[in-house]
């Protein structure tokens, strides 16, 4: 049970960031949608559940396959720079300290994310048991202490855009780490990998519909950067603060990972440049850039992501049929 449940939380982590954590990516995905942003968050359920059933699912030559075509690397590449770029702007946009701690610090998750591309998965696993539990729990207690159970904010918009953002959504967040979440399932029955995908996928969309519902009974603040760092206040606000580092640090590292993996043998300066040096430099375009503009772009590329492992996993699926007969 214990392993069962360090892959939930694994996988959590790829996508509890940021973006979530401040409320933006919600903004770009879900809340400016109204109403119909539930339907989108319910829908999620059963996006991720059978995404996340897909990718554990995925067999090792079916892995190595994907890992050998360069337009996967490619495509794989860009949306890894563009949402890690965001990992490194929300940390720029959430400390509030001065530039010589800053660089500091700065410093200190570098060595970080060499760690975790010298020491890999297993890293990355022991960080997520401790981090994600504890950023969860603390951040769907200050969601639900600022709930004001006034849903009487407004709808105007059709329930298909709501849709289709969630399926973006869905794909951009699993596709940023899917050979990580395949890697997960290797060691896995089929029963345990449904239950893995089902449980990570409740957890997400537990954590999605109460922090949309804060964002809208708050609609003034759905045009800033980081909309819940102006909905909490005090001691909320400091908390949250550092719920964002910590999910930042997550989400980078479960990409730093997830590269680690993707490059295989292509290893050397090509790793540390484009796992860290590249997103750092694409950072400063700013958090609120990078999630409105550069995250949908990482969404639809991440579309064709899914295609070519459907498509690989399709045609090993017929070899191994063909092979049989």
């Amino acid at each position: 049970m214990a392993g069962k449940l360090s892959i939930i939380f694994a996988i959590a982590g790829t996508v509890i960031g940021p973006g979530l954590l401040s409320g933006k990516e919600l903004v770009v995905f879900f809340s400016r949608f109204g109403l119909w942003s539930y339907l989108g968050i319910f829908c999620l359920l059963f996006f991720f559940y059978f995404l996340f059933k897909f990718l554990l699912g995925l067999s090792s030559k079916t892995v190595e396959k994907i890992l050998s075509s360069r337009l996967f690397l490619l495509l794989n590449c860009v949306v890894y720079v563009i949402f890690s770029s965001a990992m490194f702007a929300s940390l720029q946009e959430s400390l509030r300290i001065s530039t010589p701690f800053k660089i500091i610090v700065f410093f200190v998750i570098f060595a970080l994310c060499s760690v975790v591309l010298k020491k890999g998965v297993k890293t990355f696993g022991r960080l997520s048991n401790f981090l994600v539990p504890i950023s969860t729990i603390v951040f769907i207690f200050l969601l639900v202490a600022n709930l004001k159970f006034d849903l009487s904010f407004s709808n105007a918009i059709l329930p298909f855009p709501a849709l289709f953002y969630s399926l973006l959504y869905c794909t951009l967040n699993a596709s940023n780490s899917c050979v990580l979440v395949a890697s997960l399932g290797q060691k896995l029955s089929q029963k345990e990998k449904a239950r893995v995908a089902f449980f990570a996928a409740l957890l997400l969309v537990l954590i999605l519909f109460f922090a949309n519902t804060v964002l809208l009974e708050n609609q003034d603040s759905l045009t800033l950067a980081m909309p819940f760092l102006t909905i909490l206040h005090s001691w909320q606000k400091t908390a949250l603060e550092l719920l964002i580092f910590l999910g930042s640090l997550t989400t980078l590292f479960s990409l730093v990972c997830n590269f680690h993996i993707l490059l295989g043998k292509r290893k050397g300066f090509s790793l540390f440049f484009f796992s860290i040096i590249l997103p750092f430099a694409l950072s400063f375009a700013g958090f609120d850039f990078i999630v409105t503009f550069l995250e949908p772009v990482a969404s639809a590329i991440s579309l064709l992501l899914l295609a070519i492992m459907l498509k690989e996993n399709f045609s090993n699926k017929a070899l191994s049929k063909g092979g049989n007969l």
